[in-house]
């Protein structure tokens, strides 16, 4: 019996092995169907298909008795590097993260000779792994002796790394796991299989290069196979950086090498997201099941996004099967005679991956050494002056702080909302901006802030040194000097955000110093707030409310605080600030203002509020 069985990955290969699949429990309908539009070939024509929450699923309703063995692997995203990235791995404090006892409730109900739990290796650390050892805990007072290990499926014959935790448990003692058959650690140090290996009877050999659209997508061409964003960094030497050194996630402009395995395919593949076809565009379905080693004939049901996630969320077959035929040798007594690990043994991937690490290390050492960047000599005439001078002026207006149109020098004085006039004065590496909001009497001209950003080298065309000055009787146009700074980051050089130079705040690594200076003669709570957290180590720390309280009250407002309600307000005005209800590894009580500027004009802040009645 399968437990969370997603596409049926794990299905296949045990069933390949001799395994008969009693019946499959999944939550989503659409990988339900798919699972039914494969019975008959690839599980039993007569496995029973249930699209249930387990959370509710009484053992007796799934109908089927006598069950050997259990396979399944709750959702992993409570665990994994996604969930890192978003502020945090809620582990087990998430309810997804605590799925794991309803497959113990079922296990101890149906007492099967034995089981297998797959999940993300994130598992074993997050909350500096106290997760993992109720995990452990659980399933060792259930009377089973476990066994696990991390693997990774490219040492299996499937041409893709892709690394998963396997728990198996045995009433009877200890599970080995099977030795790899491919890499450094198999007997016969057989090669991997490469991408083409897997894709090349289904290739074109007529098919030309492709363009990709979109606002990165003519970078595409530029990467070659096998590297990813970093390509444009320029720690790798590129001579018009346009990323900081991983401000993206791994997989973000990734190009496969043809003549290795890919990247993991995850399951939810952005219009940037690799691993891409070394011809510079997305691999077809086709060509992600054979990277993901499913039948050519298996079916997916829904549009080609519903079958990349089911494809993304899956065990492949064919190291399901390597393990399912372990299972048979040991637990069931089958003779197969597979090659076995012993449990001294210590597979060589990580210390692969920490080689290739130093060894990139060292690659963006030499070409940090000899970068062609220019310095500020190079942006001086031979009398010492500023080699460029120019001022650009125009007129922005603000709908919403999420809306802004450009308007015409004609149209300023018959407009309502929110107008601003954005000059810039540029000299040489140094840009001087003046933001000023349009009130009755015309443009502001009282000053409210400065924001100061040195570079740490001079980027695109020269520019070390930005300066913007906020003119306005409303302290709601601070977000305006924001996406005024970035847009001459982004006409100056390959940067299109502030994200791209400052890195995303999981991992940031600024490559510039920023300085606020209060100018406003009785600053109020917002301007407070921006200052307090224009310090990079404000935006590390996950705070009290009364910090931010405290803010409130010197900033003079006389409404009584509410950290829900300032929170809102905050990121309405595009600051990213995170609390209990939008990320649960932050205590209730507390918050975290993730970045010292506000997010970029056209980006949300893409975490989802979760409605509670107390913060």
């Amino acid at each position: 019996m399968s437990l969370f069985s997603g596409a049926g990955g794990l299905d296949i290969g045990f069933h390949r092995a001799g395994f008969e699949i009693s019946a499959c429990v999944e939550n989503e309908s659409a990988f339900c169907e798919t699972l039914r539009m494969n019975r008959g070939g690839h599980i039993e024509k007569d496995c029973r298909v249930l699209n249930r929450d387990i959370t509710s699923l009484a053992p007796e309703e799934i109908g089927v008795e006598g069950v050997d063995f259990i396979i399944g692997g709750p959702p992993c995203q409570s665990f994994s590097a996604i969930g890192r990235r978003a502020g945090g791995i809620d582990g087990t404090n998430n309810e997804r993260g605590n799925l794991f006892e309803h497959y113990c409730r079922l296990v101890r109900h149906f007492q099967p000779r034995g089981f297998l739990f797959e999940n993300v290796r994130g598992i074993l650390d997050s909350n500096r792994g106290e997760d993992w050892r109720r995990v452990v805990a659980a399933f060792s007072n259930l009377g089973y002796e476990l066994s696990y290990r991390v693997l990774d499926s490219a040492d299996y014959g499937v041409p893709q790394h892709r690394e998963r935790l396997f728990l198996i448990g045995f009433r009877d003692g200890e599970v080995k796991f099977p030795r790899p058959t491919h890499g450094p650690d198999s007997r016969s140090r057989k090669p991997f299989v490469s991408a083409l290996d897997a894709v090349e009877d289904i290739q074109d050999s007529l098919e030309p290069m492709h363009e990709y659209t979109g606002k990165y997508g003519s970078l595409l061409e530029e990467v070659p196979p096998g590297y990813n964003y970093h390509y444009f960094t320029r720690e790798m030497g590129h001579p018009e950086p346009v990323f900081a050194w991983r401000s993206r996630f791994s997989d973000f402009l990734h190009k496969a090498d043809p003549d290795k395995p890919v990247k993991t395919i995850v399951a939810q593949l952005g219009k940037y997201s690799g691993p891409f076809h070394w011809k510079n565009r997305k691999f077809t379905l086709d060509e992600f099941k054979r990277l993901q080693t499913f039948p050519d004939d298996y079916e997916f049901a829904g549009g080609m996004g519903k079958a990349l996630r089911q494809i993304g969320n899956s065990v492949p077959p064919r190291l399901a099967e390597r393990l399912a035929e372990a299972v048979m040798q040991q637990i069931f007594d089958e003779d197969i005679d597979l090659d076995l690990l012993e449990g001294y043994e210590k597979l060589s991937f990580d210390s692969r991956k920490s080689r290739k690490a130093k060894s990139t290390r060292a690659t963006r050492s030499s070409k940090n050494e000899t970068n062609s960047s220019p310095s500020l000599f190079d942006l001086l005439d031979e009398n010492g002056g500023a080699k460029t001078a120019r001022t650009n002026e125009r007129f922005l207006r603000y709908q919403s702080p999420r809306k802004r149109v450009e308007v015409s020098p004609d149209e300023v004085s018959e407009l309502g909302g929110d107008v601003y006039r954005i000059r810039e004065d540029r000299v040489g590496g140094e840009s001087s901006l003046e933001v000023a909001r349009r009130s009755v009497e015309g443009f502001a001209s009282t000053p409210m802030l400065r924001y100061s950003l040195r570079f740490h080298f001079p980027i695109g065309d020269g520019l070390h040194k930005i300066d913007c000055v906020l003119l306005s009787d409303s302290d709601r146009g601070l977000p305006v000097a924001w996406d005024a700074i970035e847009d001459v980051i982004g006409e100056s050089s390959g940067y299109q955000s502030m994200l791209d130079i400052h890195g995303h705040f999981a991992e940031p690594r600024p490559i510039f110093d920023l300085e606020m200076e209060l100018l406003a003669a009785e600053p109020s709570f917002l301007l407070r707030f921006a200052k307090h957290f224009s310090v990079f180590s404000a935006t590390r720390q996950i705070l009290p409310a009364r910090d931010l309280e405290k803010l409130h009250e010197k900033g003079g407002e006389t409404d009584s605080f509410d950290l829900s309600r300032v929170v809102r307000e905050l990121r309405e005005l595009r600051f990213d600030v995170r609390v209990n209800e939008t990320n649960s590894t932050i205590p209730p009580g507390h918050f975290r203002c993730c970045y010292p500027f506000t997010i970029n004009i056209n980006k949300q802040i893409s975490v989802a509020w979760k409605e509670t009645s107390k913060v």
